[in-house]
């Protein structure tokens, strides 16, 4: 498997059939045009990134992760 990413201009009339041969062909199609996150996890995010700025994390050995 592998991913493909295309940037193109919204005013680029043939990028749907671009696209309609890409889905023809079995591919999946994600379209991000503005891809928003849930505003919760954005802050649960921040705030790990804090704590472990100032310090406040935990370090588990690999072999203790099953445990």
């Amino acid at each position: 498997m592998c991913t493909v990413t295309i940037t193109y201009n919204d005013n680029f009339d043939t990028i749907d059939a671009l696209i309609d041969k890409i889905k023809a062909y079995g591919a999946t199609v994600v379209n991000e045009k503005n891809p928003e996150y849930n505003p919760e996890f954005v802050a649960k995010i921040q705030r790990g990134m804090e704590s472990y700025k100032k310090g406040e994390y935990e370090i588990v050995e690999v072999e203790d992760l099953w445990r």
